[in-house]
């Protein structure tokens, strides 16, 4: 389902997901919780979205307890615009669950210097690439404006 949202984008989201936001991320979320989609935009980005998650990912190993681990980290263009692909798993919170979690999320910067990432999160045993729709649906439908 296409929502087009009030922080200046479309993005396809899966029926009954609830839209939350904070600050400048926006975030749609599975009724039955663990599942999300979050659009992250950073007006006037200094960086590449590939310097941007190289950064990210420092402060990630530099997390104790984060069991963070990189599957790939590339730049690439995404709608004709400079970006990149980043995806890992971690265990986000580990006081709370040893669950975890897998994330992919693909960067770009628009030409008018916004940077959005579409990310894509939910059970690392859960996810299988072959039937992913959460995240081909976002990234297949997302549009500025």
């Amino acid at each position: 389902m296409l929502k087009q949202d009030p922080a200046g984008f479309t993005v396809g989201v899966m029926e009954g997901w609830s839209r939350r936001q904070a600050g400048s991320q926006v975030f749609y979320e599975a009724p039955t919780g663990g599942d999300y989609i979050q659009i992250g935009i950073v007006k006037n980005t200094p960086m590449s979205s590939y310097d941007n998650f190289t950064g990210l990912e420092q402060k990630h190993l530099a997390k104790a307890g984060s069991d963070y681990e990189r599957l790939r980290l590339e730049e690439n263009t995404y709608q004709g615009r400079p970006g990149a692909l980043w995806e890992f798993t971690h265990v986000p919170e580990p006081e709370e669950s040893d669950l975890r979690r897998h994330v992919i999320d693909q960067a770009f910067v628009a030409a008018d210097g916004t940077e959005y990432a579409i990310l894509a999160a939910g059970r690392a045993d859960m996810w299988d690439p072959a039937k992913d729709v959460v995240f081909s649906t976002a990234v297949g439908t997302f549009k500025v404006g």
